[in-house]
C-alpha cells in the first residue's frame, strides 16, 4: 500500500480500479482530412456533444464547448493556421502552444487556468485530422487518470461508473473540477501517472477532500471507504427541512462564480450567505460594463428566493486584476485590499452599487463591506451606497460588516447602532489574529479555528449581535467544517453560510452540538489553554 499527496477539489471518498486514458500524441500519424475539414469536424462534434449536455442537465460544460467553438474558429487562430504546411502537424499544435503559453504568462490565475483550454483544443485538433477517436469500456467502478481532461473525454464516459478524476494538470475552473463538482464525484489534481506503477495497481481509494491517493489499499482502508459511504447516507437522511426548524438554524450558500451560480441545486437553501462578487471581475481581461454585471445579479435573483449577501469587490491580497494596475505592495493581505481598495475607486465602487440597486435582487439584497477596520470605513462605504440610491430612486438595503479584523471583532458595540448585520469571515480574522499567512502548511498549527483565543473572540461577536438583536453569521470555511459548526452553535450562532456540498454533514453535526447544549458550560469552553482541550468537548 502506498499513499500519494496532492490537492483535493471535489469532496468524497471512493474506490474503483485506476484507469490511464492519457492520449499522447504522435506527430508521426499522418493527418486523413485537410485541415479546414478538420477544424470543420470538430467543431460539429461539439455541437453534437453540446447538444447532448444540454439534454442532460450538463449546461455547464455546455457553455465551455461554447467557448472551445469560438476558440477554434478564431479568426487570427483560422488565419496563422492556414499559412502553415498542412502535413506538418506538430506546427499546427505549436500554433496552440503559443496561444496558451500567452496565456500562462498572465497574473491572472483565471486566464493561466484557459491556457489548458487552449492546448486541450490544439490536441483534439491533432486527434481529428488522424482520425482517433476516444472509446472507453466502462464496466467497473473505476477511478481515471489523466494530465488532463477534455470535454470531448469525459462526454465518452459513463459517469455513473467514473468513481473519481486524478489530473495532473488544472486549477479549481478546469473543466475536469467543473464536471466533478456538478457529479459530486471526487477530485484530485496534481498527482501524476508517472508517480506510481499503474499496470500493478489493483484498485485506488481516491479521497478529494484530503487529496490523498492510496495506491492498493488494505482491507482496514477499504472499511473507511464503505465507513465513509455509510456516513453518507446517514447525514442525506438527516439533512430535512423538519431538523433545521428543530435546530432553530438558517444554512445559506457561499457563491463564488458563475457556474455555482447555475449548477445550485440545494432546495433547503434559498439563501445566499456570501456573495464573492470578485470573480465577475477576475473572470474579465478588462473592467466589466453595467449592464454586464446587472446581468449577473439577475441570474442570481433567479436561483435563490430569499436573502441575498453581496460582499463588495474585494479585490487585493491573495486576489489580483491586472487591468486595474493595482500597485505592487510587499504585504498585500495588509495594504490596499477590500474596501480600502473600493474607497481608493469611487467610480468603481459607484458603478458596482449601481450595479446591485438597479438589478432585480435589490428588494432581498444585503450589502457587505470587506476589510473593514474602523467605524470610518463603514460609513464612509455606506454613504456611497446612500448617494447612489438617492440618484437611482432605489431603496436603500440593508448594510452590514464582514468581520474580518480583529479591531471590529474585539470591539463589535461600536458597530451596533450604525450596522444592520455582521457576517464573520473567520479565514481572514484566523490569519490576521495569529500573524500567520493562511496560504503557508508550515504555519497550519496557527490555523486552528477551535484555539480558545479565537473562540473568546467569536463568543464575543456572537454574544455581542444576540444581546442587540443584530443578525449575524459565519461565512468563512469555519461554517463549513463539522468540528467548527458544531463550536459555533455552542457559541450561540444560528446562521450558517457554508458550501452547499457540505450542508449534509453539517446539519449531522449541528444535531449532535443541540444534544450536547444541555450540559455544557460555554465558559468552561472557554477557559482551556488550548484548542486539543477543546476538542474533548466535541461528541
Amino acid at each position: 500500500m502506498r499513499v500519494l499527496q496532492g490537492t483535493g477539489v471535489s469532496p468524497g471518498v471512493n474506490a474503483g480500479k485506476p484507469i490511464n486514458i492519457e492520449r499522447t500524441l504522435d506527430f508521426s500519424t499522418p493527418a486523413t482530412i485537410s485541415l479546414d475539414k478538420g477544424i470543420k469536424e470538430l467543431t460539429a462534434k461539439y455541437k453534437n456533444i453540446i447538444e447532448k449536455y444540454n439534454s442532460s442537465s450538463r449546461e455547464i460544460e455546455a457553455e465551455v464547448l461554447e467557448a472551445y467553438i469560438l476558440i477554434l474558429n478564431d479568426p487570427d487562430l483560422t488565419n496563422s493556421l492556414s499559412e502553415l504546411n498542412e502535413e506538418n502537424l506538430e506546427q499546427i499544435y505549436d500554433v496552440f502552444l503559443e496561444q496558451s503559453e500567452v496565456f500562462k504568462q498572465m497574473d491572472d490565475e483565471y486566464f493561466q487556468q484557459r491556457s489548458e483550454d487552449i492546448e486541450a483544443i490544439g490536441k483534439e485538433l491533432i486527434f481529428t485530422l488522424q482520425n482517433i477517436s476516444i472509446e472507453f469500456d466502462a464496466e467497473v467502478p473505476q477511478v481515471i487518470f489523466a494530465n488532463e481532461l477534455t470535454p470531448n473525454e469525459t462526454s465518452s464516459m459513463n459517469l455513473n461508473l467514473v468513481k473519481g478524476f486524478v489530473v495532473k494538470e488544472g486549477g479549481p475552473t478546469s473543466h475536469a473540477v467543473i464536471v466533478a463538482k456538478n457529479y459530486g464525484i471526487p477530485c484530485i489534481l496534481g498527482i501524476s501517472i508517472a508517480d506510481f506503477d499503474i499496470d500493478n495497481a489493483v484498485e485506488v481509494i481516491i479521497n478529494g477532500s484530503t487529496g490523498e491517493l492510496t495506491i492498493n489499499p488494505d482491507e482496514s482502508s477499504l472499511k473507511i471507504v464503505e465507513e465513509y459511504k455509510a456516513t453518507a447516507t446517514r447525514q442525506l437522511e438527516s439533512y430535512t427541512e423538519d431538523n433545521l426548524n428543530k435546530l432553530g438554524v438558517e444554512l445559506r450558500a457561499n457563491i463564488g462564480s458563475t457556474d455555482e451560480i447555475k449548477s445550485f441545486k440545494d432546495s433547503l437553501i434559498k439563501s445566499v450567505g456570501l456573495f464573492r462578487s470578485e470573480f465577475l471581475y477576475i473572470e474579465e481581461s478588462t473592467e466589466p460594463e453595467l449592464d454586464s454585471l446587472i446581468n449577473s445579479n439577475n441570474l442570481l435573483n433567479e436561483k435563490f428566493e430569499e436573502t441575498i449577501v453581496y460582499r463588495t469587490l474585494d479585490i487585493g491580497g491573495d486576489k489580483q486584476v491586472d487591468y486595474l494596475n493595482l500597485p505592487k505592495e510587499e504585504n498585500p493581505f495588509l495594504g490596499v485590499r477590500g474596501v480600502r481598495l473600493t474607497l481608493e475607486n469611487r467610480q468603481l465602487f459607484e458603478t458596482q452599487i449601481s450595479s446591485i440597486l438597479d438589478s432585480n435582487i435589490n428588494g432581498k439584497v444585503k450589502i457587505m463591506f470587506p476589510m473593514v477596520a474602523t467605524l470610518e470605513d463603514f460609513q464612509e462605504a455606506k454613504e456611497v451606497v446612500v448617494s447612489v440610491a438617492d440618484k437611482l430612486g432605489a431603496e436603500i438595503p440593508k448594510i452590514g460588516i464582514m468581520v474580518e479584523t480583529p479591531s471590529v471583532a474585539i470591539s463589535p458595540e461600536i458597530y451596533i447602532d450604525e450596522v444592520d448585520f455582521f457576517s464573520i469571515g473567520t479565514n481572514d480574522l484566523l490569519q490576521y489574529s495569529f500573524a500567520a499567512d493562511r496560504g503557508i502548511t508550515s504555519l497550519n498549527k496557527y490555523h486552528d479555528v477551535l484555539n480558545p483565543s479565537f473562540l473568546k473572540l467569536l463568543h464575543n461577536i456572537i454574544n455581542t449581535s444576540n444581546q442587540n438583536d443584530i443578525e449575524v453569521s459565519v461565512c468563512g470555511d469555519m461554517a463549513s467544517d463539522t468540528e467548527g459548526a458544531y463550536m459555533l452553535y455552542l457559541l450561540g450562532l444560528r446562521i450558517f453560510s457554508l458550501a452547499p456540498s457540505q450542508a449534509p454533514a453539517i446539519v449531522s453535526s449541528l444535531l449532535k452540538a443541540k444534544e450536547a447544549l444541555k450540559n455544557i458550560n460555554i465558559e468552561e469552553i472557554l477557559s482551556q489553554k488550548n484548542s486539543q482541550s477543546v476538542r474533548k468537548f466535541i461528541i
